[in-house]
């Protein structure tokens, strides 16, 4: 019973943060673990079908980085890139907490969106590229999968990290308030669960380094967002997501680029 329970949240997961068809029956009053819980294993499924160009070992690296990121927005719909623009063109461009969240709220996009979108793209592109070059050099193919995947369950915990230590904010009615619940025991499991998924793919070690830096960007993202809005916004955990996705592909490279 409860593992279809678990199924259910899983499949609305894989729903509201991607673009896979699915076919969910939204207002069915079947119990179900809350959706967030399964951010994580969502990134895990985005980051086994983004990574196709791997397979074809005549293109380049750089093109193969290209096109892992392409595919992976096109996955997710571009959600939490959307969410990195809009964030950055309210937290930076406002003057008052009410001006920021109706910034962000605007479909809009400014200048400081579209900068951050450009460079957070590019850093991207670049740590990825060397990350393939240098595990197929010293590793091998599997080691290149195994660290994108990394990078795309690992970065998710950190909007996860935020939401569980803050506050919502929101001007009136929000689509993001939807998505968010609050993490309970069976919840936390499968959150959990994912972090022993990613030792076992990458070892303690690189876990552990990975983990401290997420929790230091956290700390830091935290405090930046309670400077600004009091709190976080379906935005806001868009933006550190991306955030994590940089940190933890520069971690797993030694901090070395």
């Amino acid at each position: 019973m409860q593992l279809e329970q678990d199924w259910q949240g899983f499949k609305r997961s894989v729903a509201t943060y991607t673009r896979i068809p699915l076919n969910i029956q939204w207002e069915s009053p079947t119990k179900h673990t809350p959706s967030v819980c399964f951010l994580p294993w969502v990134g895990a499924l985005v980051a086994v079908i983004s990574a196709w160009p791997l397979l074809l070992s005549g293109w380049s690296p750089e093109f193969q980085a290209l096109l892992m990121m392409l595919s992976a927005v096109l996955l997710t719909g571009a959600f939490h890139e959307d969410g990195l623009m809009d964030a950055c063109d309210g937290l930076v461009g406002g003057w008052t907490q009410e001006q920021r969240l109706t910034i962000m709220k605007d479909s809009h996009v400014g200048s400081y969106g579209v900068l951050a979108g450009i460079f957070c793209f590019a850093i991207k592109w670049w740590l990825l590229s060397q990350w393939i070059t240098k595990s197929l050099w010293q590793d091998g193919l599997l080691f290149v999968l195994l660290g994108w995947i990394t990078v795309h369950v690992a970065a998710r915990w950190l909007p996860l990290g935020i939401m569980t230590c803050m506050n919502y904010v929101s001007l009136g009615q929000s689509k993001a308030k939807s998505m968010i619940a609050e993490v309970e025991l069976r919840g936390a499991v499968w959150i959990a669960l994912s972090m022993a998924f990613i030792v076992a793919l990458i070892g303690i070690s690189a876990w552990f380094s990975i983990l401290s830096v997420l929790v230091m960007a956290g700390i830091a993202c935290g405090l930046y967002l309670w400077r600004r809005i009091n709190g976080y916004n379906g935005d806001s955990l868009g933006a550190v997501e991306q955030i994590g996705e940089l940190l933890v592909l520069f971690t797993l490279l030694g901090w070395q680029a």
